[in-house]
């Protein structure tokens, strides 16, 4: 018995040797041709693909808002939409067997990058893969279809099985929220809460707010009126938005843990972006519903 298990650790060490070392032999991996950052390991590797088609996907009451690209793979996709995709959590993602969708051999790789939307083409799978990436290029066969645009924490903190709504993010209408940082625009995927909703009413008519440098990493101003709160131990990470003591927008440009009740996060500035946009002296934020 001993012998065979010996034998047994054998191939399987031959077969991870072998995945690798495809990988690292011509075969194409995730970070190839992507566009990434790297500043901020609590966010998606990868960035969200510009004019993408933006979609929530629905884990209980927990939104997942992310981006798909313009794959055959991803279009596909799209045109299901709104589509109910069985998931599981397992160590380093969320996933479920899907529909076969066609897919571009020339865009299969080996890996992920944290944050991925994949679909494996050797299962079918749809996946979200949220840990591991540096570990990642031993699995081949899959297609990114596209990214989430949330904390990572913020899917790796479910568990369990769900039924997934995956439907197309029509937030952006003519009622949503826009926001500028002096006169920079800035893309926000809004909390759906009582103080977003609060906060709306404020900015029909234009809503201006002065905010001050605070602790290296945040950007704290008073929006003039108290809003309902919802405050949790929260910990922060670039770009989000949050409500701190019911009267007080707050924007980070790097961490922190404290009791918020979350607003939104920018979606569309790396975290070297934002501590450019936030670190060098206080701001003016503007919040406007066209």
């Amino acid at each position: 018995m001993k012998r065979m298990l010996l034998i047994l650790l054998a191939i399987m060490m031959m077969s991870s040797l072998t995945f690798t070392a495809s990988a690292e032999n011509g075969r194409r991996v995730a970070k190839d041709g992507a566009q990434m950052q790297t500043d901020d390991p609590a966010m998606p590797t990868r960035l969200p693909p510009e004019n993408g088609t933006k979609i929530l996907l629905h884990f209980g009451d927990t939104v997942i808002p992310g981006v798909l690209n313009d794959s055959e793979t991803a279009q596909a996709l799209i045109a299901k939409l709104p589509y109910t995709q069985h998931m599981s959590r397992y160590s380093h993602d969320f996933c479920g067997v899907t529909e076969d969708l066609p897919y571009n051999e020339e865009e299969e790789h080996y890996g992920w990058l944290n944050g991925d939307i994949d679909y494996a083409t050797d299962a079918p799978y749809f996946t979200i893969l949220f840990e591991d990436q540096d570990e990642s290029e031993i699995y081949g066969s899959q297609v990114n279809i596209g990214v989430i645009t949330c904390p990572l924490a913020d899917i790796a903190a479910l568990s369990g099985s769900y039924d997934v709504l995956i439907e197309l993010d029509e937030s952006e209408d003519e009622t949503a929220m826009q926001m500028k940082i002096n006169e920079t625009p800035v893309a926000v995927v809004w909390e759906d809460n009582d103080s977003v909703t609060a906060l709306k009413e404020l900015a029909q008519n234009g809503l201006t707010i002065q905010m001050t440098m605070y602790g290296g990493f945040e950007q704290v101003g008073s929006i003039g009126k108290r809003l309902p709160s919802q405050d949790a131990q929260t910990s922060t990470s670039s770009g989000d938005i949050v409500l701190y003591s019911d009267s007080q927008l707050v924007v980070f440009y790097g961490h922190n843990s404290w009791a918020y009740t979350r607003l939104g996060h920018i979606t569309d500035k790396t975290a070297e972006e934002m501590r450019e946009l936030l670190s060098n002296g206080d701001v003016t934020i503007t919040i406007s519903v066209p």
